[in-house]
């Protein structure tokens, strides 16, 4: 299964969907690093069922939050600090941020991980706050 990837023609990020309410894109670190895509890109290359069940609920994920703005919480969004929140598909954790200003709603994906513990890992938050601070930097 393949991700669909377009470029912005704003700014030139990476993005997956653009909807009624939402354009979800990959944020980038100052050195051009796209955390969240080469994430994605891991589990599109893998050849594991449980990868492909994990891909096509994060695009379903996707795909509702960007046409409606809303998914299920705390279910399938969750908030976590300082502004990061995260899209919750199955096991798997996107973190992101809101991006200031957007006329078009956009969202930026820090990174992503496979959860294995109760509570979101402080490293993925204090990440997840990093890459936004070099993505709006930059």
């Amino acid at each position: 299964m393949t991700v669909h990837r377009s470029l912005c023609p704003d700014c030139g990020r990476t993005y997956y969907e653009w909807g009624a309410a939402k354009m979800i894109e990959a944020a980038r670190t100052i050195a051009g690093e796209c955390r969240a895509d080469a994430f994605i890109k891991k589990l599109e290359a893998s050849r594991a069922r449980r990868d492909a069940e994990r891909l096509a609920d994060i695009l379903v994920r996707f795909e509702r939050y960007a046409i409606t703005g809303s998914l299920a919480i705390p279910r399938e969004l969750n908030e976590l600090r300082d502004g990061i929140k995260e899209i919750k598909a199955g096991d798997v954790r996107l973190p992101f941020f809101d991006v200031p200003k957007s006329s078009i709603g956009a969202i930026r994906l820090t990174s992503g991980f496979i959860k294995k513990s109760w509570r979101t890992p402080r490293g993925y938050i204090d990440e997840a706050i990093w890459v936004r601070r070099e993505d709006l930097a930059s």
